[in-house]
């Protein structure tokens, strides 16, 4: 018996020392997203707050997208929640929480091509996978207040953070990232990065702090 106790316990170390190595290898990429020039509503389900942070990879490798699907509902006659981001191949189950029928119709950015994938009624939800990066604004033809904004990425270093009303800025950590070269990038809904995406570069099993501003428009150009 402790023979066999002993056998199961040095697998159990051999498993872990040949995955600690693979583990240790990947960094992380932290910092904050400040807005500089201007200040954004923070509270409401429509408001300003929703930043993406987006760690693109240049070594263009494919990423298998996580398993199981995100959920959008329709709630109050609001898509909640307002901003998403998601990666190339994941699904997203549209719920229906309202009394009345809603509609899900989809703008796709840059291409221009729109989708309509159905109305339906309380209680009900309808899926659809994204198969193609870029951002899809996403409304309801039956209520033309209603919109929502999904950020589709073709790999899996991207994270969506608030915007604190104190402070004007919006921590944000990307975890597990493999060591190379990045570009390093943030999407709000009204404002713009200051300057170009900033090139990152990871070592193994290094944490790199690295802020970003967002502005207005017309501050947002590098002089």
């Amino acid at each position: 018996m402790k023979s066999v106790w002993l056998s199961h316990s040095l697998a159990v170390l051999l498993s872990w020392g040949t995955a600690l190595p693979a583990r240790a290898q990947t960094g992380s990429v932290f910092g904050q997203v400040r807005v500089e020039q201007a200040r954004v509503v923070t509270t409401g389900p429509k408001s300003h707050k929703k930043v993406v942070v987006n760690l693109e990879p240049l070594d263009k490798q494919t990423h298998p997208p996580p398993v199981g699907r995100l959920e959008m509902d329709q709630r109050g006659l609001v898509f909640i929640p307002h901003v998403l981001s998601i990666q190339v191949g994941r699904e997203i189950a549209f719920l229906n929480s309202d009394h009345d029928r809603h509609n899900v119709y989809f703008l796709f950015e840059p291409s221009g091509k729109t989708l309509d994938i159905g109305t339906w009624g309380p209680g009900q939800t309808v899926t659809h996978r994204f198969t193609e990066p870029g951002q899809v604004i996403t409304l309801c033809q039956l209520h033309l207040e209603m919109a929502a904004y999904i950020l589709v990425f073709d790999h899996p270093f991207h994270t969506t953070t608030e915007i604190q009303e104190k402070t004007m800025a919006a921590a944000y950590r990307l975890e597990n990232v493999p060591p190379g070269q990045y570009l390093l990038n943030a999407w709000h809904k009204k404002l713009l990065l200051k300057g170009k995406p900033i090139a990152v570069s990871v070592a193994p099993g290094e944490s790199v702090s690295m802020d970003l501003v967002i502005t207005k428009r017309e501050y947002a150009k590098p002089k």
